[in-house]
């Protein structure tokens, strides 16, 4: 059951960005988690480089990746990146919830 689950998981989200990364896939679940997360935030979390996350979440909010993420800037200190999930990142959200929903109700002995 999990493995099947978790198939049809990550064939929705290929489906909507082909050429996904193991590395982006992690910094999209991250943002997921953590909406409004700093980029440098995300190094930190995912374990991943600053050059590394960077390019991973420009990719996530350019049209061949699937536009799953927007950035905006902090308040107080223009200099630092936010990233937020994006309409088509909250509608794949949705998705995956609907696929995982029934793992949540199931009762383990």
């Amino acid at each position: 059951m999990a493995a099947g689950t978790l198939l049809q998981v990550l064939g929705t989200i290929l489906k909507r960005t082909p050429n996904l990364r193991l590395e982006t896939l992690i910094i999209f679940l991250a943002v997921c988690m953590n909406e409004g997360i700093g980029v440098k935030d995300l190094v930190y979390i995912c374990g991943l480089s600053d050059s590394m996350v960077s390019r991973a979440v420009d990719s996530l909010c350019r049209p061949d990746g699937g536009m799953l993420l927007a950035l905006g800037r902090h308040d107080s200190d223009r200099r630092r990146r936010l990233v937020y999930l994006s309409d088509e990142g909250m509608a794949l959200l949705r998705e995956l919830k609907d696929i995982l929903a029934p793992i949540g109700q199931q009762k383990f002995r």
